[in-house]
């Protein structure tokens, strides 16, 4: 694996960040911001240790499995099965089309393969465009208190400084008070020389970062899952069809599409978190965000936690702290259910060394700096 490169001066990281958040590619872009995340994840390391994971380092990998889609690697075989048996879509386009009469023989024909194409299409946007919005807010916010958190001579008026630049109130209203707390939790785990203080620190900053992230994302999450029943699917089927019938064809569409949904909606994002959506690791593994994380992986640091601001924050969606137990996400579109994954997967994984590992082999690295999406598996 290729070394970390050495800190960047601050202007420099910022500027490369801007320039990375500017690009149009959102194959390349995704890849980049994959790696400044990693880049990001061992500059603040300088100052709060390698021994935990920060927000960053999970990021990376995050971002890396969001790639997946981006790129439209391939149709899930449950998405098709789903479009075919559960959805009974062949059934619902052929009373479509009998209801066009003399007007079907306009209409495109449409396949369940070709269907699932284009809701990989509308995932792969509403992810890309995820990403970007979390990177451009967070990414710089690192970068900055990276080079704040080292330096030796920092001052608690310095500190302010930082975080009297984040917009007061909750995320959902287009706050950052979820990241003032989780900064200023980082900044007290530079200062501990406890390592069981210095690590419930750092996760209370990792669970704040991740609601504040995850809040942010909520209209792209739900609109990827949505996806299979989003009216942009299948009008984009309707304009194919004669320009005079375009109209017509779209309002039927939508209609159609509304039929469609009523029922199904519900049972499809339950069967998307339990078996589609997969978080990949360093290893190379995958976790599966439908299915509980493993028992017994607490590390002895994270196990019995003493941090009340903690154990609180933790409490809102965990009723189980001292067990792994329901921490599956039932339905990926609700916010407490992904937080309640989350949060268990960074204490369980927090103290693993190998989420520092580079995400991308050296030769794609170089690819990359150069502005090339690297060939082959990724």
């Amino acid at each position: 694996m290729p070394e970390s490169s050495p800190p960047l001066a601050l202007q420099q990281r910022l500027a490369d960040l801007q320039r990375i958040a500017g690009l149009t590619q959102p194959v390349l872009r995704n890849l980049l911001i994959t790696q400044r995340y990693h880049d990001l994840s061992h500059d603040l390391a300088g100052a709060l240790g390698r021994a935990d994971a920060n927000w960053a380092t999970f990021a990376t990998w995050a971002s890396k499995t969001a790639g997946q889609s981006i790129r439209e690697e391939d149709v899930p075989p449950e998405l098709t099965q789903f479009l075919r048996k559960e959805a009974a879509l062949d059934q619902r386009l052929d009373h479509f089309y009998r209801r066009l009469g003399p007007l079907a023989r306009f209409a495109p024909r449409l396949d369940p393969f070709e269907v699932a194409r284009a809701i990989l299409a509308e995932v792969a946007r509403q992810i890309a465009e995820g990403n970007l919005r979390v990177y451009a807010e967070l990414a710089p916010l690192f970068a900055e208190f990276a080079h704040f958190a080292a330096d030796s001579q920092r001052s608690d008026a310095a500190l302010e400084v930082f975080l009297a630049k984040l917009t007061p109130g909750s995320a959902d209203r287009g706050g950052q008070d979820a990241l003032k707390l989780a900064f200023g939790s980082y900044n007290r785990a530079t200062t501990t020389q406890d390592p069981a203080v210095r690590s419930e620190l750092i996760l209370l900053g990792n669970v704040m970062i991740g609601l504040h992230e995850q809040t942010r994302l909520q209209d792209n999450i739900a609109g990827a899952l949505n996806a299979p029943f989003s009216e942009a699917v299948y009008v984009r089927f309707g304009a194919a069809g004669p320009a005079f019938l375009r109209p017509l064809l779209c309002a039927l569409i939508r209609g159609g599409v509304r039929l469609f949904a009523r029922g199904l909606l519900d049972d499809w994002r339950r069967l998307a978190t339990r078996f589609m959506m997969r978080l990949a690791t360093p290893n190379g593994d995958e976790i599966p965000l439908g299915a509980d994380l493993p028992q017994e992986r607490f590390d002895p640091l994270l196990t019995k936690l003493e941090n009340t601001e903690l154990i609180a924050v933790l409490r809102r969606y965990d009723a189980h702290l001292e067990t792994t137990r329901g921490s599956a996400a039932v339905d990926w579109t609700i916010l407490d259910d992904r937080m309640r994954f989350i949060a268990e997967l960074f204490r369980v994984n927090q103290r693993d060394p190998s989420w520092f590992d580079q995400p991308f082999e050296d030769e794609q690295h170089r690819e990359l700096e150069a502005g090339r999406v690297p060939p082959g598996q990724l």
